[in-house]
């Protein structure tokens, strides 16, 4: 079904609260004339709860008191996981409750100037507490998103401050995603007590404070929230409607400037909530494309109207989607992504945000010629999503719901908690072009239907401008409540899980499902996973699996397949490779400590797959899949 942009415009404007606290704090945090930004990274002190009394920090109050004074404690980096950091198994594996501690100053002038002062976590892994000298700050649960807690009145200025944070990173069948724990009645095989802990997604559940802690500050009153939509008019004609809330005090006028690039102003307004009307617009494209400019982004300014006024910017594109039963239009016109899903994962420091990592990956991104990827299996930083933004790459964001199986009421209200923080974090990106509910659920049981139909509408009334899925793994028969979802997913790995060694059947199995789910559901198809394992430097002559050759090999057999599709009109929207690096698994014995199916290492290095895929990305001249004929793949 064809999105009606003037429907999304009507609700936008409908459900819009146009000074509200709803969403306060959500933007990501800036510098601005009127706000300062701090980081508080560093080497944090660290200690665990015996697995045999795990409530004794809270029993102890251990938010009251220095490590230093306690004894048996380690240095641990902020951000980062800290599983891999020292060398002790205990800490590697850890799952219970763990804390953190750090001190800090912040300036007496800040009480002076009458400031509010904010606390924020870019992503604790999972459940976590947050004690500012002493006294509790803010809790939140789930990992991967940023939660804000207000520290204005915890504060000690021109003085010593202590935070204090408990983190828990055990999962339950009630969280996003699920985990197990057991206990087994086998005294022969196990002591009395012995706990077994599991989950069901095959990537090493890395825990601890992720991503960024920053402490900033705004005037009393304060932009809170921002909500884009843009669209095109005519002549050439973009079209920019926005709400801004303000939080703390009832103010309903501010001063709206839109600057271009070179900072010269384009659009003006002095409400808080309207309609911007650019004159000769320059949309944002993405990457590979075929457009002069690429990845354009204007500034969005904002200036609230009173005496100490706050100021916010922040970056926005200009760009529409749509979707038919057989396409996906950026700016009116087809895409056909061609990318890869990732993980947040690098040696060390784990899923611990790292400017330079991401810096490497974007520049590998660029390098394969690829115009996409999607955020497997959790959502990412938000650094890495304002990269995107600024180099055109086009993202699926993707919840943390990955293997799920249990589909209760309780974890339905906990999914839909943590979708409404996901869009409302990430609904401004105009890099973001897809919400994907889960990963390879368990659609095939009844208890999926109406889950998967209510999540869907809930999602859909937050954000009406992009179209939503969830990655389906099942067979044709079996795949319950994807006729709910906007486009069709399926990950698929034919000659390795199935047919293993078998690669002659790859274009048979690939082809005949694809043309089977489209037929049904009427519906396009995007290929979201397919791949092999690959020992960097293994060879094999013949191929045979885990070789270089055979990774090779099973990647050609797979493009054929797709430009076939192509040719014959099925409306597939794209190919996305598992994996764009090698990342750390749970021990077990059918892997080495990694999931090998990455382009590259998992120190960032190629292996031949990814120059076969360099060279294949690279001759597709722009989104479209039809634009270049010279794939010569078919046969």
């Amino acid at each position: 079904m064809m999105v009606v942009r003037f429907l999304a415009i009507v609700y936008f404007l409908s459900s819009a609260t146009f000074v509200a606290c709803s969403s306060a704090n959500i933007l990501y945090p800036v510098e601005s004339e009127s706000r300062e930004l701090r980081t508080l990274h560093g080497l944090w002190n660290f200690k665990i709860s015996p697995l045999f009394n795990q409530m004794i920090g809270f029993d102890e109050k251990w938010y009251t008191k220095r490590f230093d004074t306690l004894g048996d404690f380690w240095k641990i980096p902020v951000p980062s996981s800290y599983n891999d950091i020292s060398t002790n198994s205990t800490i590697r594996d850890y799952v219970g409750w763990s804390w953190y501690q750090y001190e800090f100053y912040v300036p007496k002038r800040w009480t002076k100037d009458q400031l509010n002062v904010f606390l924020r976590f870019g992503s604790v892994h999972f459940k976590s507490t947050v004690w500012l000298n002493g006294q509790l700050c803010v809790d939140h649960e789930g990992g991967h998103l940023p939660f804000t807690g207000d520290a204005t009145n915890l504060l000690k200025y021109g003085e010593s401050n202590l935070i204090v944070v408990a983190v828990n990173n055990t999962l339950t069948p009630d969280t996003i995603p699920q985990g197990f724990t057991t206990f087994p009645n086998n005294t022969y095989k196990y002591p009395k007590g012995y706990r077994i802990y599991s989950h069901d997604f095959d990537y090493f559940d890395y825990s601890g404070i992720n991503r960024a802690v920053q402490i900033y500050t705004t005037p009393k009153a304060y932009v809170c929230d921002i909500t884009i939509l843009t669209s095109f008019g005519n002549n050439s004609e973009g079209i920019v409607d926005y709400k801004v809330d303000i939080c703390g005090i009832n103010i309903s006028t501010c001063h709206i400037t839109l600057l271009d690039v070179n900072r010269n102003t384009v659009a003006e307004s002095d409400t808080c909530f309207g309609k911007l009307i650019i004159p000769n617009v320059i949309p944002w494209w993405p990457i590979m494309s075929g457009k002069k400019q690429i990845a354009y982004l204007y500034t969005f300014q904002v200036k609230t109207n009173n005496e100490n006024s706050d100021y916010y910017r922040m970056k926005i594109g200009v760009r529409t989607l749509q979707w038919t039963s057989k396409e996906l239009l950026l700016n009116d016109e087809p895409i056909y992504l061609r990318g890869f899903g990732k993980h947040e994962d690098f040696i060390i420091r784990g899923r611990g945000y790292d400017d330079a990592l991401s810096a490497r990956d974007f520049y590998l991104i660029k390098w394969l010629g690829a115009n996409s990827f999607r955020t497997s299996h959790y959502p990412y930083a938000e650094e890495t999503l304002q990269q995107a933004d600024e180099e055109g790459i086009l993202v699926i964001v993707e919840s943390a719901a990955c293997s799920i199986k249990l589909f209760g009421s309780n974890l339905l209200e906990f999914h839909k908690r943590t979708m409404t923080e996901n869009v409302n974090r990430d609904k401004n990106h105009p890099s973001v072009i897809m919400w994907s509910l889960a990963n390879e659920p368990s659609n095939h049981l009844n208890s999926s239907v109406a889950y998967f139909q209510e999540l869907y509408q809930h999602v859909r009334r937050l954000d009406q401008s992009r179209p939503i899925t969830f990655v389906n793994s099942q067979q044709i028969q079996n795949a319950k409540a994807i006729e709910f979802m906007d486009i069709l997913t399926l990950n698929r790995y034919s000659s390795w899980y199935s047919d293993s060694g078998h690669l002659d059947v790859i274009k048979y199995q690939i082809y005949k499902e694809f043309v089977a789910f489209t037929k049904i559901y009427k519906k396009p198809m995007l290929f979201t996973e397919y791949g092999a394992g690959s020992l960097s430097g293994l060879h094999s002559l013949p191929e045979t699996m885990w070789s270089e050759d055979y990774h090779v090999t099973l990647l050609q057999e797979h493009f054929k397949t797709f430009d076939s599709l192509i040719e014959n009109g099925v409306p597939i929207l794209g190919e996305m490779i598992w994996n764009f690096a090698d990342f750390k698994t749970p021990q077990e014995y059918i892997r080495p400590g990694l999931c090998v199916k990455g382009l590259f290492t998992r120190e960032r290095q190629p292996k031949m797959a990814a120059y076969l895929v360099k060279e294949r990305f690279n001759k597709f001249l722009s989104n479209s899949a039809h634009q270049n004929k010279s794939l010569n793949c078919i046969n």
